[in-house]
């Protein structure tokens, strides 16, 4: 055990110094509508609600009310800091540093050769992939589902060491922290196929019989709790209503018991879903299943490219769209994922670890290929797993280096190790700094870079407060071009062309957003805001009390003119 309390340090220790300056980051992005307007996590006593077992047997209208675990880690937090961003962001550089520690315990449970299992723990917790996981806290749902699954991992593989009599306790033990990692998010479901991964690159025969049908067993009966539990949450807005599988999953959830009501239950959620309006932007390249698919493996591809040079990096990074599977990014993103498919089953037996990081570079990417499409079908957090499979391939590639006997060989690998580490770790923490707030991240990201429709609505509202509004018009058109049905874009073009003194265009936009989203209180609001200063005060005070209609709490708020 002793042996193992230095690099358990040394890995802490470089998490914890190259993300100390994210500590001093406010809430950006997602953060202001899963942390600051969502008044379920804001009361840590709401945390009672998630531990009632009545929960778990129906719909609530609970912002994220699928990922429990999620909502739970931000309840602790306001209890522990109250409203201040530091704590928030020291419990998601903590988490990754255990994530960091647990890729070391595997490498060290599999008796990996050192320094590989130091250098993976190392080259995982430093990747600069990871920043937006670890950076923005309302991707927190990644650092949970990560820690608990590595954590199930590591017990299986003890039971493979353990007395007979203690295989079931253990198995047990696995479901249970595949339950809360699954949680967490739904990504961990791929940890019956990481377990049987395992057991191929890393065969132990004895009394694997008696650990593979405890620890499955347990999964699957975790797995159909789960399903009863997931379905009727299931809201991706990016599955066609008519779809198959939408279809299925609907059938499903209105086979599963009803909850109790909500009164008995007294729970005094939220009511409605905080979600951007408007028709999904891909649902015509979703229409196109070959063109769809396509997409995906270049995308696949891309992710991997990523995780090999993190260059750029994007905050809600979309997708290169392919038309055709003949194109040449497509032909090679597809030949790429199918030789790292056929090195990881041919060199399985001589070489294990690089072909097990191979194994698992692919199946940690499957649910970010979007056979279930995705509200956001590329983001660099979905990443976050995927990187223990290049960490271990990198750590691998070294200590091969290092093994060779010539005399050079030892100080390469050396030298290697450490340019690598250093450049992570330099690179992740001039990272952190885009993530101070939505103007540093927004507007840090490359002109040329891949954007969705509501990162240039975002980056948007960001140049509209800096006052930059005809740069503002520019990233609003852009977003309602991707995506017409996109009322908050058309509600900050309107305001941008309003502040540039376009009034006509203004209250055409305005018009715009509130025939798309005609029960957003918002909407109506700025809408009348605008009138007022534009003069027409009769029109503008219908409008405010169409507002508080949608909204009375907005009476607290807004005096009638």
């Amino acid at each position: 055990m002793r042996r193992h309390l230095w690099p358990v340090l040394l890995i802490l220790g470089a998490v914890v110094a190259v993300y100390s300056n994210a500590l001093k980051n406010g809430f950006v992005w997602d953060d202001h509508v899963y942390i600051e307007s969502n008044a379920f996590v804001q009361d840590p006593a709401n945390l009672r609600v998630l531990l009632d077992w009545r929960y778990y047997l129906g719909t609530h209208e609970v912002l994220v009310g699928q990922r429990p675990v999620f909502l739970a880690s931000l309840m602790a937090d306001r209890a522990l800091w109250g409203d201040r961003p530091a704590g928030y962001h020291a419990t998601s550089v903590i988490l990754h540093g255990a994530n960091s520690v647990w890729v070391y315990a595997l490498s060290a449970a599999l008796a990996l050769p050192p320094p590989l299992p130091l250098l993976a723990g190392l080259f995982f917790g430093l990747h600069p992939i990871q920043t937006e996981a670890v950076d923005l806290v309302s991707f927190r749902a990644e650092l949970l589902a990560a820690f608990f699954f590595l954590f199930s991992l590591w017990v299986y593989l003890k039971t493979r060491s353990a007395p007979a009599r203690c295989v079931v306790p253990l198995a047990a033990l696995c479901a249970l922290l595949f339950g809360l990692a699954l949680l967490s998010k739904e990504t961990a479901a791929t940890l019956p196929a990481m377990v049987l991964l395992l057991e191929l690159y890393f065969p132990e025969p004895a009394g694997r019989r008696l650990r593979l049908t405890g620890v499955l067993g347990g999964f699957a009966v975790v797995a159909c709790l789960y399903a009863g539990f997931w379905a009727p949450r299931f809201h991706y807005a990016g599955m066609a209503p008519e779809s198959p599988l939408r279809s299925a999953v609907d059938r499903f959830a209105a086979a599963m018991p009803t909850a109790p009501r909500q009164g008995e239950l007294k729970l005094g959620l939220e009511k409605g879903r905080i979600q951007h309006s408007g028709a999904w932007e891909w649902n015509s390249l979703l229409a196109d299943r070959p063109a769809w698919t396509a997409t995906m493996v270049k995308s696949a591809a891309g992710g991997l490219r990523l995780l090999a040079w993190p260059e750029p990096l994007v905050a809600d990074r979309a997708p290169l769209v392919a038309k055709r599977w003949s194109e040449p990014g497509v032909i090679f993103s597809a030949a790429l994922l199918l030789a790292l498919a056929l090195y990881a089953w041919l060199w399985r037996a001589r070489r294990p670890v690089l072909a097990f990081a191979a194994a698992w570079g692919l199946v940690a990417l499957l649910p970010s290929m979007n056979f279930i499409p995705l509200y956001i079908p590329m983001a660099e957090r979905y990443l976050y797993l995927v990187t223990a499979g290049a960490a271990w391939a990198a750590a691998s590639a070294i200590c091969r280096l290092a093994s060779r006997p010539r005399p050079l060989a030892g100080r390469a690998a050396l030298l290697a190790a450490v340019l690598l580490a250093a450049g992570y770790g330099l690179k992740t923490r001039a990272r952190n700094y885009d993530w101070r707030s939505d103007k540093t991240l927004f507007l840090s990201s490359p002109e040329d870079a891949p954007r969705s429709s509501m990162a240039r609505c975002n980056r948007g509202d960001v140049l509209r407060q800096d006052g930059r509004h005809g740069e503002a018009v520019r990233e609003y058109a852009e977003a309602v071009r991707l995506r017409p049905a996109y009322a908050e874009a058309w509600l900050g073009l309107g305001a941008a062309y309003g502040s540039m003194g376009d009034l006509a265009r203004a209250a055409a936009c305005h018009e715009k957003a509130l025939a798309l989203a005609p029960d957003k209180a918002v909407m109506s609001l700025a809408y009348a805001i605008f009138l007022t200063r534009a003069g027409q005060k009769e029109r503008a005070a219908a409008l405010y009390r169409r507002a508080l209609a949608l909204e009375p709490e907005l009476a607290k708020r807004v005096t009638l003119p």
